[in-house]
């Protein structure tokens, strides 16, 4: 049995305008590291070919970023609840939560999954083919801006002392600790 020691509602602490901005500022400062970097070690010329592929995997970027999250989660798929975000748009926004009780560790290994393999397979990309580096530093950017929410519940989630195991939910997530059941024989 588990028993619920904290509820966490990341939106509902820092406000979604903030997080949002966070996030775009990680976006540009990272962005602006990373172009510096990849242009300190090249001297190849920078092409704008293929620019509707750039946009494309933009747009699938976030989508992808979910999947990795999910992709490691995937011993829990049974628990896997799908919640449309906005009812009454055109759009359908959809986010998928795991709801049974996870090992923190391996919740947070699985928030910081997309981040790492994103990161990295941007930079192989950047070192194969140079004249597109700036599209890939983008994106690599863009990703760490989508990871700035799972960076906050990691750090959380580590510093949390009152539970090891955690349950997500659409209001957040719970920190659980396992109690032992005694059983009377009446």
């Amino acid at each position: 049995m588990f028993l619920c020691t904290r509820q966490i509602d990341i939106n509902a602490r820092f406000g979604l305008p903030r997080i949002a901005f966070l996030g775009f500022v990680t976006t540009i400062i990272s962005f602006l590291i990373c172009y510096e970097i990849m242009h300190y070690y090249s001297d190849v010329r920078l092409s704008d070919h293929y620019f509707l592929v750039f946009i494309v995997a933009a747009i699938l970027l976030y989508p992808f970023h979910k999947i990795f999250h999910l992709f490691f989660l995937l011993p829990y798929y049974h628990s896997f609840r799908i919640y449309k975000i906005n009812k009454k748009k055109s759009l359908p926004f959809y986010n998928v939560y795991v709801n049974t009780p996870v090992n923190k560790y391996y919740f947070a290994l699985g928030l910081i999954l997309p981040f790492i393999l994103i990161t990295l397979l941007g930079i192989m990309l950047t070192v194969h083919f140079l004249a597109y580096g700036h599209y890939f530093m983008f994106l690599v950017a863009m990703n760490m801006g989508f990871s700035v929410l799972d960076f906050l519940y990691i750090k959380i989630i580590l510093l949390s002392n009152e539970g090891n195991y955690i349950e997500e939910h659409q209001t957040g997530i719970n920190i659980l600790r396992k109690v032992k059941v005694l059983s009377r024989n009446v």
